[in-house]
């Protein structure tokens, strides 16, 4: 059995609003940050206790003079390779309240693979529906109900180009349809958006007026339930097209429409 790591790293990148800055504390700076965290207990309990001294939190009460290191980021919960839940797309799914990432069934999450790959689409090219019926002719594959389709571009080699967020390939709303409809509710995709860039749509719109080109696949979200997981990484190190699992739990974020998520596929050899 091997697994194979579908993810792109969480980074702060200055085309990416959803990453903000990282504000690491190191090993080295811990004792003074935990020191001066702490000064105001220390002293209220040498207050309480009658001690002559205040007790001095620092580096020489840690081994090698070194604290814990943690990291705080300013983070949107489409940061990084993450799941989008209905929610994300309106507030409504098939008449009903739309599920948040919390309640997503872990069912969802866990099934059979399928990997489509259309490396060869141009910049700001759609993948069609007849390119999926295409490809999976190819593979000699019918997706079934619960089936996890993902979607090869390679365009996660394009990071940190600018052209990562603002040129990259999308699935087109035919193409997301035919696959929804034979069941598959969880479709993944190695570009920053399932849609095509947010500025290509916007001046789309703008050209003809039309709000058919403004996120048609999120849009689509509101009429049948399905979860996008954005931002995958290294679809081709799969090494299959089918014949292996894909777990994809997302991180629960209390009330979000989308979470996190370090989608893995579990190849059998």
């Amino acid at each position: 059995m091997r697994l194979v790591d579908l993810s792109v790293p969480i980074a702060p990148h200055p085309d990416d609003p959803n990453v903000g800055e990282v504000e690491r504390w190191t090993h080295e700076r811990g004792p003074e940050l935990i020191g001066r965290a702490f000064a105001p207990l220390l002293a209220e309990t040498a207050r309480r206790h009658g001690l002559a001294e205040v007790p001095v939190l620092d580096s020489q009460a840690f081994p090698d003079g070194v604290f814990l290191s943690n990291e705080f980021v300013r983070l949107a919960v489409h940061g990084g390779t993450h799941l989008d839940a209905p929610f994300h797309y309106g507030p409504v799914c098939e008449g009903r309240p739309a599920k948040r990432i919390g309640d997503i069934p872990l069912e969802w999450c866990w099934g059979d693979g399928v990997l489509l790959s259309f490396t060869d689409k141009a910049p700001l090219e759609l993948i069609e529906a007849e390119d999926v019926e295409r490809e999976l002719q190819r593979i000699g594959y019918t997706p079934k109900p619960g089936d996890i389709v993902l979607i090869e571009t390679g365009w996660d080699e394009h990071w940190p180009e600018p052209d990562y967020f603002d040129a990259h390939p999308a699935m087109s709303l035919d193409a997301t349809r035919l696959l929804v409809e034979q069941g598959v509710r969880v479709i993944g995709i190695d570009t920053n958006g399932f849609d095509l860039p947010s500025a290509a749509m916007i001046e789309q719109y703008a050209l003809t007026g039309d709000p058919s080109h403004l996120w048609p696949c999120h849009m689509y979200g509101r009429e049948r339930e399905y979860l996008q997981i954005e931002r995958m990484g290294g679809l081709g190190r799969i090494g299959a097209t089918h014949g292996f699992q894909l777990a994809c739990f997302p991180i629960r974020v209390d009330g979000a429409g989308a979470g996190w998520v370090r989608p893995v596929a579990i190849v059998h050899e």
